[in-house]
């Protein structure tokens, strides 16, 4: 996820849904930061200051340490007072202070310098990785505060799939397996998955199992892509036609899916997860996941979920 850094108005952006991008690419840029550069002129220009002013006390420190090797000679051949040396001393100590404050001070000032360039650095957004813009929040022109979300970037690869397959369908599925996948609109094989891991605990509403699959190659595979996971299904369930008005409005019903449907049990409702096998004109064909005396509730609600009361109509 691509926070904002600080308060600002987004002036540009150079990123949509979809688009590739390379690490530290722009992607997008705040405005709202003309104080900061204000600063930052004014920060440059006292660095520039005392730099001019540490060279010239150094030119007066190397001055005033000759001027103190002479008079340390002449005392020494007894042709200048001692007075003389401790002055000459006295001026190449002040000197030598001098250059060390205003070191001090030019490592004072540089450090605002680097500290107001980060800041104004942070008006410029980044891709934080390589990889594809699977959510784009930021919107022309609209104010941000700082850590509100910007983008939502995911990387290429490694790509992984998670789905659910009913627990009737398990079968010998385990970690290392290899399954193949399709286009959500399709049955052409386009990638293969190998399962890494197997939920420990089953979702009670839909009797199904997660699992989370590794895809070490695809044709045309690109994150949060829809894919149909091609799952061998056990030959010793039954085969159930239902009308397709059984499924939930709006269900993907097609070859291949896995869907969910609800079935009379006792006076309450309950969720099947079951597995599309063909499609003929308004009949479904089911290959798992239903009982051949299950009753099967059709046209259910868009609110109906396992557990509600029921009531079976001769």
């Amino acid at each position: 996820m691509v926070l904002a850094q600080r308060d600002g108005i987004i002036s540009q952006l150079a990123a949509q849904e979809g688009a590739r991008v390379s690490k530290g690419q722009v992607i997008a840029q705040l405005s709202g930061d003309d104080d900061l550069r204000a600063q930052l002129k004014q920060a440059e220009l006292e660095v520039a200051r005392l730099d001019l002013e540490q060279k010239e006390y150094t030119a007066l420190l190397k001055l005033n340490r000759s001027e103190l090797d002479r008079e340390t000679t002449l005392f020494k051949q007894g042709l200048t007072p001692e007075r003389d040396v401790e002055r000459a001393q006295f001026k190449a100590d002040a000197s030598a202070l001098e250059v060390d404050k205003t070191r001090v001070a030019g490592q004072t000032a540089q450090s605002k310098v680097i500290q107001v360039k980060a800041e104004l650095d942070r008006s410029t957004v980044r891709a934080p990785i390589t990889g594809i813009v699977l959510h784009r929040f930021a919107k022309l022109g609209a104010n941000v505060v700082k850590n509100d979300k910007l983008f939502e970037i995911t990387q290429l690869a490694p790509l992984e799939v998670k789905f659910q397959v009913p627990q009737t369908e398990k079968g010998g599925l385990g970690p290392g397996s290899i399954l193949s996948l399709s286009g959500a609109e399709s049955d052409q094989i386009i990638g293969r998955a190998r399962i890494r891991r197997i939920d420990s605990v089953a979702e009670a509403a839909s009797n199904t199992l997660g699992f989370l699959a590794d895809v070490p190659s695809g044709l045309g595979l690109m994150p949060g892509m829809a894919v149909n996971v091609h799952v061998p299904r056990r030959g010793d369930g039954p085969t159930v036609w239902i009308p397709q008005s059984a499924f939930p409005v709006g269900a993907d019903v097609h070859k291949g899916a896995a869907s969910t449907v609800f079935v009379a049990s006792g006076n309450k409702c309950a969720a099947r997860a079951v597995w599309v096998n063909s499609v003929l004109d308004s009949q479904v064909e089911i290959v798992s996941g239903l009982a051949l005396n299950d009753q099967v509730i059709l046209s259910p609600p868009a609110d109906l979920k396992a557990g509600d009361l029921v009531a079976i109509r001769n």
